[in-house]
């Protein structure tokens, strides 16, 4: 009877040292495949982002600096829909879209939410500067 005792302490004792040699390859299988997805997901985040409304948008007036349209002044900052300007005032993709010098006093293109009243005004020489840069 002893050494049936004996026998079945060894086969534990081995059983679980065995049990413990898989369950440690496993953890680090699941370990590098936690640390792999985590990087994977940090690098989509960092990098894989679109930019808000595809980013800026630059326009080169002619006889006047660039113009610079932020999407993310516009969308984010002001929390403007896409659908408030697209394509009631403006079309989806950027297009020949052109401003006369006279259209900054009326009320069409930018000028239908920069009246002075939604947003700053386009109307003095003094406002050029908030939209046409250097």
């Amino acid at each position: 009877m002893q050494i049936l005792l004996e026998d079945r302490e060894l086969f534990g004792k081995k059983f679980l040292g065995e049990r413990r040699k898989n369950l440690s390859k496993n953890s680090w299988k699941v370990i590098f495949m936690c640390v792999g997805i985590i990087c994977l997901v940090s690098f989509n985040a960092a990098y894989g982002q679109k930019k808000v409304g595809g980013g800026d948008i630059k326009y080169t007036p002619k006889g006047a600096d660039v113009v610079t349209f932020s999407h993310d002044a516009h969308v984010t900052k002001a929390k403007l829909k896409c659908t408030e300007c697209h394509s009631k005032i403006f079309p989806m993709k950027k297009k020949g879209v052109t401003m006369s010098k006279e259209d900054h006093a009326k009320e069409v293109l930018c000028g239908i939410c920069h009246n002075g009243k939604k947003a700053f005004a386009q109307t003095k020489e003094a406002d050029c500067a908030k939209c046409h840069k250097k």
